[in-house]
């Protein structure tokens, strides 16, 4: 069942929000908390097994990455789709490799942090050179263009370009990603933070690890905003024009309009972007 909109066109971006929230909501819930603690407990072997600095951060950040990525498949093919788990966790190698690989390189946080790992200092020479202001602007565009990224990899089944193409769809799908990006780097630090004064106050890692479960339905809620703005973009009317598809780019052989899997004419979620907050 679709919630329709206040005006004629189809389900709203709200309506494509609440639905897709009730109809896969606990799953993905399920997904996303498996996929911290998945996180957690590698960040914990890794760091145990690795007494090398360089060595930990180069694994933990490949080690983060990919589990992310994978999660993000899987979240967003449940939300696109309508197979069982067991074929959403058969996420495309192709897909999951693109999203690996381009999440890192948009991620100016990452890339500095993977040279701070050989060079320590290099963190204090970008906050007082003359590259922290543009290296501030990029790293703005790029978490905006890997907001982006899970929904035209693995539900448009593209790349980086589908991803800026969606981006660059419409003033209405560019606002709401950006605030996604924005909201989701803000929850990120805030829980961060909170969770260091929880470990700082109390003593306790199981403190710490308590105010980390609170990225889990901040994670969910990012996931279902993203999938929502990608479905009411015009970008979503394109789907053969995606980068390289590569055919159903992984989708259930059966996905039709009552799941969402494919976009345009016959999508259950058209695609209207002329009026934000619809």
């Amino acid at each position: 069942m679709i919630i329709e909109g206040a005006r004629p066109g189809g389900a709203s971006w709200w309506g494509v929000l609440a639905e897709r929230a009730v109809a896969r909501g606990p799953l993905v819930l399920l997904v996303v908390a498996v996929g911290a603690v998945l996180q957690l407990a590698a960040g914990v072997v890794v760091s145990g097994l690795v007494p090398v600095f360089w060595l930990l951060r180069l694994l933990s950040v490949a080690v983060a990455t990919l589990l992310v990525s994978f999660e993000y498949g899987v979240a967003l093919r449940l939300l696109a789709f309508r197979p069982g788990l067991g074929f959403a966790l058969r996420v495309p190698p192709r897909q999951f490799g693109l999203m690996a690989g381009w999440s890192v390189l948009l991620s100016v946080p990452t890339l500095v942090d993977l040279g701070a790992a050989f060079r320590p200092e290099l963190y204090f020479d970008l906050l007082r050179g003359p590259l922290r202001w543009p290296l501030l602007a990029l790293g703005a565009f790029g978490g905006v263009l890997a907001a982006a990224l899970p929904a035209a990899v693995f539900v448009a089944g593209g790349g980086l370009r589908a991803a800026w193409r969606l981006l660059f769809s419409g003033w209405a799908t560019a606002l709401r990603l950006c605030a996604i990006a924005l909201f989701g780097c803000v929850a990120g630090l805030l829980v961060q933070q909170w969770s260091t004064e929880a470990l700082w106050r109390s003593r306790s890692v199981a403190a710490a690890f308590a105010v980390d479960a609170l990225a889990v339905p901040v994670h969910l809620l990012v996931l279902l905003l993203l999938f929502a703005t990608y479905r009411r973009s015009p970008a979503a009317a394109r789907p053969d024009e995606a980068d390289g598809s590569g055919g159903s780019g992984g989708r259930p052989a059966d996905g039709g309009p009552e799941d969402g899997g494919a976009a345009g004419a016959g999508s259950a979620y058209p695609p209207v972007d002329a009026a934000f907050g619809r």
